[in-house]
């Protein structure tokens, strides 16, 4: 077996390994959350997507979360708990993919939403200008029938797209 180059393109052991310790990553912060008193609930999130403002729905635009059906109720009932003006996102990039956590924060009801996902770089480069055009982005996360389940409102975009 060879070693790969530095400019060779990651395998797919680099890739799943990076898939791991982001949900590793989202657990460790929620076992965190939940010793200091938080409420949270942790979602692998099953496919996301930059949706840049031409693509989607007229006037929505940012990163779309579709969650597995059996996430639906814990995070309604989170989500319906407050509005998660605090949060920060977490990221790796590697090979033309970037695995991310993306916590949110209520603390005035004690609740947190964790979503891990991860997405294709070639597809984010309109949404990083349309938020940085718009100061602006946002999370929207849905089921797989396409069932909207809520929205967040990110007013520091460059938290989802960092200067190399």
């Amino acid at each position: 077996m060879s070693n790969p180059t530095e400019d060779s393109p990651p395998s797919v052991d680099a890739r799943k390994d990076a898939w791991r310790r982001t949900l590793q990553e989202m657990e460790s912060i929620a076992a965190e959350l939940e010793d200091e008193g938080w409420e949270t609930v942790a979602i692998p999130v099953g496919h996301a997507a930059p949706e840049p403002p031409d693509a989607g729905e007229e006037g929505r635009f940012g990163f779309v979360h579709v969650i597995p059906g059996n996430y639906e109720s814990a995070f309604r009932e989170a989500f319906d708990a407050g509005g998660f003006e605090r949060y920060d996102v977490f990221r790796q990039e590697i090979g033309g993919k970037v695995f991310f956590l993306l916590q949110l924060l209520d603390p005035p009801s004690g609740t947190a939403i964790l979503l891990a996902a991860q997405y294709d770089t070639q597809h984010s480069e309109p949404l990083e200008s349309a938020a940085e055009e718009e100061g602006v982005v946002y999370s929207h996360v849905q089921k797989l029938d396409a069932t909207h389940l809520g929205s967040f409102r990110h007013d520091e975009p460059a938290k989802f797209f960092p200067e190399d």
